[in-house]
């Protein structure tokens, strides 16, 4: 979605929205971490569609991290995870970091326990921290 969204228009939104539901949906097996996310991307559709409004900074964010998660075939993981621990570091490096967003992305991406997420994000402010 990302550079697609700069203009934010409602039309637009709802087309990528609908591109992102269509990603989802070809990965879909019966995991149940794919199934929330394609649950929650049609809700956000439904919410955008009937309100006419666009999604909140962290719902963009959101939509934005899926669009990578299911854009690349399993051989690409690499690149995926990358993808990930960039929005994650941009997250707990921006102004107001925002360290409960990286937690729940970290959540959606990899479906982890929330305990395992908040220990792999807190481990990774301290490498940020450090300059590891």
């Amino acid at each position: 979605m990302g550079k697609c969204l700069v203009s934010y228009s409602h039309d637009n939104v709802i087309d990528k929205l609908i591109k992102l539901n269509e990603r989802i949906a070809v990965h879909l097996t019966n995991d149940e971490g794919k199934e929330k996310d394609l649950i929650w991307c049609q809700r956000l559709l439904t919410d955008v569609k009937d309100s006419g409004l666009v999604p909140d900074k962290q719902e963009f964010i959101m939509a934005n991290l899926m669009w990578h998660k299911y854009g690349f075939l399993p051989t690409e993981r690499k690149s995926t995870e990358e993808n990930m621990w960039k929005l994650i570091d941009s997250m707990l490096t921006q102004e107001n970091p925002t360290k409960i967003g990286a937690i729940k992305m970290y959540r959606r991406f990899v479906n982890s326990t929330l305990k395992e997420a908040k220990e792999m994000v807190d481990a990774r402010e301290i490498k940020i921290k450090k300059e590891w």
